[in-house]
């Protein structure tokens, strides 16, 4: 509230700043540079042809172009322009001859008056018709400014609701896998599936309730990864080995939420074999605000799953949420080798 006063104060001193300047450069300083000292009849002519200016400037500005410019009535507005400058010199005009001002004039000169009260000013047509267009441009200015801010709010609510579709999405994706999982463990080891049921219980707690907000701890993130990771190790082959570099960041960052787990779940998708040797590489690292992801693994499609050519929901949304949290601020790199049926993940994030 106090910076919008601030914001205010500062607009309204510009704007009398700005008059004052000017009224002085066009209207009261040309006088002051004659020979002759001015009757105070033109002084008070200059005075309110002064405010007539300010009036009309600001008239057209804040109801005259709302009016016109925003339904598009440009034909209108321009004929308002012209009719304002007319209108304006008829008074400037009137003033002066109510004034007499021509008369006292040309006493002070000593001379007879035998100036026509049909007589263009000049120099006080050229002030106007700077005015005029002056308040043209700052008013189709004011309208730009106003149409960007709404277009920008519009954006955002947009982009807002595209990213709480894009989580709700990829949580039932990530649960409904990690759940398949576990049922094919209850298969094989009761005691293991229930420590996976606990680690689950506890990944469930941060999706539910942690990411609700739209930025999470790194630290938290990381730990909610691990969990991950030591629930896919319960049922690893013995063919598949999984290499983990430990992150060790050099500072307490905010990261979005569920933003690299679906990489890292869809190298334990598609890289592990019951049949064939393979291998997974995860490597994280946060150094001097820049959050890196590495994530290496060979290629065994299942019959059953989404190929890599697309990525499923997780990654999809993944990747369109990196654009919409992180435009210009990521690079990712996705590389898949047919040759040697590895798929390489390299990401880095600006936090």
């Amino acid at each position: 509230m106090e910076l919008g006063k601030s914001k205010s104060g500062l607009t309204i001193f510009v704007h009398v700043m700005v008059w004052l300047l000017l009224g002085f450069i066009v209207l009261f300083y040309p006088p002051l540079t004659w020979n002759r000292v001015p009757p105070a009849s033109f002084w008070i002519k200059q005075v309110l042809n002064f405010i007539m200016m300010v009036g009309i400037f600001y008239f057209t500005v804040y109801y005259m172009a709302p009016t016109f410019l925003v339904n598009e009535k440009k034909t209108l507005f321009i004929t308002w322009l012209i009719g304002a400058i007319v209108l304006y010199l008829v008074l400037a005009r009137i003033i002066e001859v109510k004034l007499h001002v021509f008369e006292e004039m040309a006493a002070l000169k000593g001379m007879k008056n035998t100036k026509s009260n049909y007589t263009l000013d000049v120099h006080l047509f050229m002030v106007i018709v700077m005015v005029m267009v002056i308040s043209a441009g700052f008013a189709v200015t004011q309208r730009w400014q106003a149409d960007a801010k709404k277009h920008e709010m519009i954006e955002k609510q947009h982009i807002t609701s595209e990213l709480a579709l894009l989580k709700a999405q990829i949580n039932p994706h990530f649960f409904f896998n990690t759940l398949n999982n576990i049922y094919a463990l209850t298969y094989s080891d009761i005691p293991l599936s229930r420590e996976a049921i606990l680690k689950l219980s506890r990944m469930m707690r941060y999706v539910l309730y942690d990411t609700l907000q739209d930025k999470a701890l790194l630290s938290q993130e990381i730990s909610f990864m691990n969990d991950y990771i030591e629930l896919m190790k319960l049922r690893l082959h013995a063919y598949t080995t999984l290499e983990v570099q430990e992150p060790k960041p050099d500072h307490e960052y905010s990261v979005a939420p569920m933003l690299l787990l679906p990489f890292i779940e869809n190298a334990f998708k598609h890289g592990t074999s019951s049949l064939k040797k393979t291998g997974i590489s995860i490597e994280i690292n946060a150094r001097k605000g820049i959050l890196e992801l590495k994530v290496v693994n060979q290629i065994h499609h299942n019959k059953d799953a989404v190929t890599h050519a697309n990525g499923g929901i997780g990654l999809a949304n993944t990747k369109r949420r990196l654009n919409l949290l992180y435009p210009d601020r990521h690079r990712l790199v996705i590389h898949e080798d047919l040759d040697t049926k590895t798929y390489k993940v390299d990401l880095k994030i600006e936090l």
